[in-house]
């Protein structure tokens, strides 16, 4: 049985095609952290117990795999892009006030508030830095970039908290900028790495773009469906901390009147442990009037868009195990 026949795709069997890439990309990973303080070396080494699943540096390095093999920029790049991806996580929690991430307390529980904040800062500036000691220009404006559309999300986030009326426009603006930019600009930098294909960035961007809003509904689905032993986070931590995603946003466009009033009753009350106890009820509204159904369903339309967008440009075994990793990101819990 071939990889794409597999009902389920595992990141694992794609990775498995680049291992010594990103076992070089580890390594680079943790020379780029070494650090003199001890507390930054504690920290550093308890977020590299959490399970990552690197997925951003392998599609980048996939998308610079030509027949010599990995540029060493590449390498590089790859580790940069996991430190700001890292670096959100740790910022995320600190503003969320999470208490785990993969499985593990989050740095803020572990080691306080204001080591997470400072850690966060860290990571994104070594990041950079790293970039900037290795001249690779384009890669450090495209992370730049990518660190200001992540920080407007962040506030975009914050102004639509609790607010029922926001729009489906509005929740795809969110999350291109929060999560579908980096996967983006991941699949951007690796392209301009390839010599072949470095006239094509734009369609490796394209590509990126869609696979990110499909790895960020299906999250958003997950905190509805998932289990949150292998999430490594509780479910339905959205609805208790405002935030309004896309299966709410849809079963709210179908629902009747009356129904949607009593989800707005709810939702007036901010308190957590309230909307804690009022979740099974969230739930079952969504699941009753469509929004999962219809959530996967436009996760579906992206990931075919994303295969489509690359369809001219890659060939051979990149294509396919691009495309298996847009498969992946699909059914990754199914």
């Amino acid at each position: 049985m071939g990889i794409m026949d597999k009902e389920r795709i595992k990141l694992v069997t794609l990775q498995r095609t680049i291992a010594p890439a990103l076992a070089d990309m580890e390594r680079e990973f943790q020379r780029i952290t070494e650090a003199d303080s001890p507390l930054t070396r504690k920290i550093i080494d308890h977020i590299r117990k959490g399970k990552s699943k690197r997925f951003r540096p392998t599609l980048l390095l996939l998308a610079a795999q030509d027949d010599r093999g990995f540029p060493r920029e590449a390498i590089t790049a790859a580790a940069s892009v996991e430190l700001v991806h890292t670096a959100t996580l740790v910022h995320d929690d600190f503003i969320d006030e999470a208490l785990t991430r993969r499985g593990l307390p989050s740095v803020n529980e572990k080691f306080g508030s204001s080591a997470a904040l400072i850690m966060g800062d860290f990571l994104y500036s070594k990041a950079l830095h790293n970039l900037c000691s290795e001249n690779l220009h384009h890669a450090v404006e495209l992370l730049a970039r990518t660190t200001v559309l992540m920080s407007e999300a962040e506030m975009l986030q914050l102004e639509y908290r609790y607010d029922l009326d926001i729009t489906q426009e509005r929740y795809l603006q969110i999350i291109y900028q929060k999560t579908a930019s980096l996967i983006e600009n991941s699949c951007r930098i690796g392209a301009s790495f390839n010599g072949r294909l470095a006239d094509r960035e734009d369609s490796f961007g394209v590509f990126g773009h869609k696979v990110g809003l499909v790895f960020q509904i299906t999250d958003d689905i997950f905190d509805y469906l998932g289990d949150a032993r292998r999430l490594g986070k509780p479910t339905g931590q959205d609805w208790e901390e405002g935030r309004i995603t896309l299966p709410l946003i849809a079963a709210l466009a179908e629902a009747p009147q009356a129904e949607r009033e009593k989800v707005a009753e709810l939702s007036r009350n901010r308190d957590p442990e309230a909307r804690a106890r009022s979740w099974p009820r969230i739930r079952e509204f969504v699941t009753a009037y469509g929004g999962i159904d219809y959530s996967f369903a436009r996760a579906r339309e992206y990931g075919e868009e994303a295969k489509q967008a690359l369809a001219p440009v890659a060939t051979g075994p990149q294509q396919k195990l691009l495309t298996v990793a847009v498969e992946y990101v699909i059914n990754r819990l199914n």
